[in-house]
C-alpha cells in the first residue's frame, strides 16, 4: 500500500474523575441532590407504605403534593394570580394542538400569528395551520436559524387569536432575551429555558414547558394560562385537550403522571434551596460563559448562533473541520462526557446546561475542548 504513513494514534482521554456527565437536549439531566430523594423515596415507601407511583391521584397525600406544588411554582415564577396552572397530558408537541383548539375560536377568522425561530417553531405552525390559518409573522430561516427574527408588530394580523413563538431554541442554540409587543396575546413554548432564568410570566397569555428539560421527566406538560383565555375551546376540542377541563378539576381529572409530579417538587424545593431563580439564572450564565469562552478562543470551533442570540441552556457549534465532529463526539463520551452530538437537522455538536449541569461537568467540557484542539487541530 502506497502514501504517506499513518500518523500516530490519538492520545486516549481519560474519563473525568468525577464520573459522566449528561449534555442531553431532552431528557436531560436532574440536579444530583433531586436524583437521590427520587432514589430515597423509592426504596423507602415513606410514610404510608407506598411510593409516589402507588397511590391515588385523588388521595390526600397526593392532592397535598399537588396543591404544595403549585404553590411553589407560583412563588418561584411570581405567577399572577389571574394566572392559572395546569398539568397536562402529552408533552409540548400534544400542546401544539391543544393552543389553536382552545384559542382561535377568539378569532372571527380562525388566525394566529406564528414566529419561525427553528424546528419546533415550525412544528406548532404546522399544526396551528390544522385548524385555522397559521400566518408567519416573522422568520429567520433565511439566515440558517443563527438568530432570533425581528418582529414587525405590523406583520401580526388584527385579529389574532395569539401570536406564538418558541422561547429558546435547542436544535439551533438561540433564546428570546426580549419579546414582542403585540395587540395579540403571547404564547410561549419554553420547554427548554423554564426555571433557568427569571421571565415575566404576567407578559404571556399562555406558556407551556415539557417536563423533560428542567421540571422532572418526559409525558407532561406544565401550562400557565391568563384566566379569561380559557374557555373558548373549539366544539370538537378532545376533553383532555380542553384546558378549562384541566382549569375546573385541578388537572385531575384523568390520571395525571403522579412520578413527574412528584419529580418535579423536588426540583421546585431545590430551586428554592438555592436562593430562587435569580442565582439559578446566574449560575445557568456562568455555565454557559465558560464554554463560549472557550469556543470563541479561536477558530477550530464555530458557534452556530450570534453572539447577541445565543441560548445559555444549549450551547451548539461545529468543528471547523468537520470531518472531526465524529472523533469529537465519540472521544468526548469516552472522557465521561456524553450526549454531545447535535441534532440530526442541524447537525454539528450541542451541549445542553440545563439547572442539573454541574459546574464541574461544565469545567470537565471546557477542558475536553482544549485538549481536543491541542491534539487534532
Amino acid at each position: 500500500m502506497t502514501g504517506q504513513p499513518a500518523g500516530p494514534e490519538p492520545a486516549p482521554v481519560a474519563v473525568t474523575p468525577h464520573g459522566t456527565y449528561n449534555f442531553c437536549a431532552g431528557p436531560g439531566t436532574l440536579p444530583r441532590a433531586v436524583a437521590a430523594r427520587v432514589r430515597a423515596e423509592f426504596a423507602g415507601h415513606v410514610r404510608d407504605g407506598a411510593s409516589v407511583v402507588e397511590i391515588s391521584h385523588k388521595s390526600r397525600r397526593f392532592t397535598a403534593l399537588l396543591e404544595e406544588t403549585e404553590q411553589r411554582f407560583r412563588r418561584l415564577c411570581e405567577l399572577p394570580d389571574d394566572h392559572r396552572l395546569l398539568f397536562v397530558h402529552g408533552g409540548a408537541r400534544m400542546q401544539c394542538s391543544a393552543v389553536p383548539l382552545n384559542l382561535l375560536a377568539r378569532s372571527p377568522s380562525r388566525t394566529a400569528g406564528y414566529v419561525d425561530s427553528g424546528l419546533f417553531a415550525q412544528q406548532a405552525r404546522r399544526e396551528g395551520a390544522r385548524f385555522g390559518r397559521a400566518v408567519t409573522v416573522a422568520s429567520s430561516e433565511g439566515t440558517g436559524f443563527d438568530r432570533i427574527p425581528e418582529v414587525d408588530p405590523r406583520r401580526c394580523p388584527g385579529d389574532a387569536a395569539y401570536l406564538h413563538l418558541t422561547s429558546n431554541n435547542t436544535v439551533y442554540g438561540t433564546r428570546w432575551t426580549r419579546f414582542p409587543e403585540v395587540r395579540a396575546p403571547l404564547v410561549v413554548d419554553a420547554t427548554s429555558d423554564i426555571l433557568s432564568r427569571r421571565l415575566d410570566l404576567g407578559r404571556f397569555g399562555l406558556l407551556y414547558a415539557g417536563f423533560q428539560k428542567n421540571l422532572g421527566p418526559a409525558s407532561m406538560a406544565l401550562v400557565t394560562a391568563r384566566s379569561d383565555l380559557l374557555g373558548h375551546a373549539l366544539p370538537h376540542t378532545p376533553r383532555l385537550l380542553d384546558y378549562s377541563v384541566y382549569a375546573s378539576t385541578r388537572s385531575l381529572d384523568n390520571t395525571p403522571n403522579t412520578f413527574a409530579v412528584f419529580v418535579l417538587s423536588l426540583v421546585l424545593e431545590w430551586i428554592a434551596e438555592q436562593g430562587g431563580l435569580g442565582p439559578v439564572e446566574k449560575a445557568n450564565e456562568h455555565k454557559a460563559a465558560t464554554l463560549y469562552r472557550e469556543l470563541d478562543a479561536s477558530d477550530f470551533y464555530v458557534p452556530m448562533a450570534l453572539p447577541a442570540h445565543r441560548s445559555v441552556t444549549n450551547i451548539v457549534f461545529r468543528l471547523a473541520d468537520e470531518s472531526l465532529t465524529g472523533a469529537f463526539v465519540a472521544q468526548a463520551a469516552d472522557a465521561g462526557l456524553l450526549g454531545l452530538a447535535g441534532h440530526r437537522v442541524a447537525g454539528g455538536v450541542r451541549a445542553s446546561v440545563y439547572n442539573g449541569m454541574p459546574q464541574e461537568g461544565v469545567a470537565a467540557l471546557a477542558g475536553f475542548l482544549r485538549d481536543f484542539e491541542r491534539r487534532m487541530g
